[in-house]
């Protein structure tokens, strides 16, 4: 097969990862991608023509799970992005979700910590909170609900395995469509990225990734997060973002809510060192 361009090779693998090709149908022969491949961005703030991260899934996937199904929002609660009263003096209280071994890979200078968490390994729902260094103890200062992988949480996930990494990383950049709402992280204007979404998957789809938070796993950090750098190799991934919801699980995103996109974007602070905790109850517990 003849050599092909990036952009075709893009735009045949967020088709493949889109599920718009059923199995046994002919395609490209292009590299797959969590959440984008075949491009890459400018380090600098400005706008560039991408085509879009390889990341929506338009319908519920067979054996998704039971929750695959449900529209985006169904999973909130009054209490979703609302400051709550709850205080711990550590991050191992039980109300964080966060066993020893977990909270002892935040580091001491860390004041955010966003911890999403799904019911097993399996989940595809995702219930976060926003935890807020408070004096000499923390402070849960928000809720939300998301989606994540279509396969659940995986600690050593692999390129195209529809799992969520499951670990603790660093929150650094931040990105897309939309104007920088008032970021406090470092925020790349991507002006490709909502007629590449629609292009790819139709009407209605255009604002996935009008907000994006890179989620630093397997990748290079202080660039966009439309950036391809895989430090440890393609097989294992990449594009971990949180992002707009779009009512299915992913294919290794954590989506939410818009406005809860723009709640993190104005809210976590690099100066704050933020940090995810991701993956299954079980997990986090450790």
């Amino acid at each position: 097969m003849s050599t092909l361009s990036p952009a075709l090779r893009t735009l045949a693998g967020a088709i493949l990862c889109a599920g718009l090709l059923a199995p046994g149908t002919a395609s490209v022969a292009a590299p797959q991608s969590d959440d984008a491949t075949g491009f890459s961005a400018p380090a600098q703030r400005v706008a560039q023509q991408f085509s879009t991260p390889l990341q929506r899934t338009p319908a519920p996937q067979e054996g998704a799970g039971d929750d695959a199904a449900a529209p985006a929002g169904d999973d909130r609660t009054d209490d979703d992005t609302e400051a709550d009263a709850t205080r711990v003096a550590s991050l191992t209280d039980p109300a964080t979700g966060l066993g020893t071994e977990t909270a002892a890979q935040i580091p001491e200078e860390t004041d955010q910590v966003l911890v999403a968490s799904g019911a097993d390994d399996e989940a595809t729902t995702t219930h976060l909170s926003l935890w807020e260094r408070d004096g000499d103890g923390w402070k849960r200062t928000a809720q939300m609900t998301g989606r994540n992988g279509a396969n659940g949480w995986k600690e050593d996930r692999r390129e195209g395995d529809r799992t969520t990494p499951a670990g603790v990383f660093t929150l650094s950049d931040a990105g897309g469509y939309l104007e920088d709402p008032g970021s406090q992280l470092p925020y790349y204007r991507d002006e490709g990225l909502r007629s590449g979404a629609e292009a790819v998957y139709g009407d209605g789809y255009a604002n996935v990734f009008d907000y994006v938070i890179a989620i630093d796993y397997n990748r290079k950090t202080g660039v966009a997060p439309t950036e391809n750098t895989r430090p440890l190799g393609w097989d294992a991934g990449g594009k971990i973002w949180l992002h707009v919801e779009h009512g299915s699980p992913t294919r290794g995103c954590v989506a939410l809510d818009e406005e809860d996109m723009q709640m993190l974007l104005t809210t976590l602070d690099p100066d704050a060192a933020p940090h995810i905790a991701m993956g299954s109850q079980e997990f986090l517990a450790q």
